[in-house]
């Protein structure tokens, strides 16, 4: 046992080639590995960032159509209390004649007709005529 053979020494020379390329080896698997583990926290952390914005994007849509409900009954009542008061507006207008004349002299003023067709027309006094004449014309 006094000298090894060269086949020995080759074995051995081999088998620790192989355990050093055997570690180098894992060395490099295990940075690789804590790489990847490194982006996959890094992701999870991203995707925990993206369902909180869009839990809080859900949020923020839910009240906004909660208040397009709501905005949408007001304007429903804000429609039918205006049909209301136009109509009653309409009412009242039919039952006074003379709420007619005067919005018919009105009517004539806007389409320029002249004093005397007014007062002719409306059966009213030059006066009145007159400042239906003023106070339309100024608005026109």
């Amino acid at each position: 046992m006094s000298s090894l053979s060269l086949v020995q020494l080759s074995l051995i020379a081999a088998l620790a080639m192989l355990t050093v390329a055997g570690v180098l080896a894992i060395v490099l698997l295990h940075q690789r590995l804590r790489k990847t583990r490194q982006e996959l926290e890094n992701a999870t952390i991203s995707l925990v960032s993206l369902k909180e914005a869009v839990n809080a994007l859900q949020h923020q849509q839910n009240e906004d159509q909660t208040r397009v409900v709501v905005v949408t009954r007001h304007l429903s009542t804000i429609e039918e209390k205006q049909t209301e008061l136009e109509t009653q507006i309409r009412d009242v207008k039919l039952q006074d004649p003379s709420m007619r004349l005067y919005q018919r002299a009105a009517e004539l003023v806007k389409q320029g007709a002249s004093m005397e067709e007014v007062m002719e027309a409306c059966d009213i006094p030059r006066a009145e005529a007159e400042m239906l004449i003023t106070v339309h014309r100024n608005q026109s």
